[in-house]
């Protein structure tokens, strides 16, 4: 019996043909199921992802040339998605003091692994500029790190802004060098 054969039969009530396409798909709930956002869900997660498939069986219609494999993972991974929003809701409400607004209090909260990686780039960032003369490291520092223009980075250095294209291209050539040597 084929796949489809075995979704219609299940539709229509076969209950060893239901059995067979869930015993197939375990794989697919269980790795929705197991996805790091869901853990704090366990066995629900499972739960709510073979309910998901049955439904999916259920409402599968082979006439709009949409692959079952197809529909049924997307099915899954949305209805997964759809309780973890819930959940998300739930665990907010239950998390925020009373009467403070949905992310005011998490927002105030500093994520130091932003401000580590940062300080780790720059410090490749200069590291990568060691090699340059000081104008050059300036004006690439201006224009990468700072976010000037070339124009604004140019008027700081007092250089004209055809000045500080020839000493970018001449500051990346030599980073390119640097960078192959290496």
């Amino acid at each position: 019996m084929t796949q489809e054969h075995d979704i219609e039969a299940a539709k229509r009530g076969d209950k060893d043909a239901m059995a067979k396409l869930v015993r197939e798909y375990e794989g697919l709930c269980r790795k929705a199921a197991g996805q790091a956002h869901l853990a704090p869900l366990g066995e629900d997660a499972l739960s709510a992802a073979r309910e998901s498939f049955l439904r999916a069986v259920r409402e599968f219609d082979g006439g709009r040339g949409v692959p079952f494999p197809g529909f049924a993972k997307a099915k899954v991974y949305g209805d997964l998605y759809t309780l973890f929003k819930k959940s998300r809701r739930q665990w907010q409400r239950e998390v925020l003091p009373e009467g403070a607004e949905e992310g005011s209090v998490f927002d105030e909260v500093p994520d130091r692994r932003d401000e580590i990686g940062r300080m780790e780039a720059d410090d490749a960032f200069r590291a990568m500029l060691a090699p340059l003369a000081e104008k050059p490291r300036r004006l690439l520092t201006m224009l990468y790190a700072n976010g000037l223009t070339q124009k604004e980075a140019a008027a700081r250095l007092g250089m004209t802004q055809q000045t500080a294209a020839v000493v970018k291209a001449r500051a990346l050539k030599t980073l390119r060098k640097t960078a192959h040597v290496a």
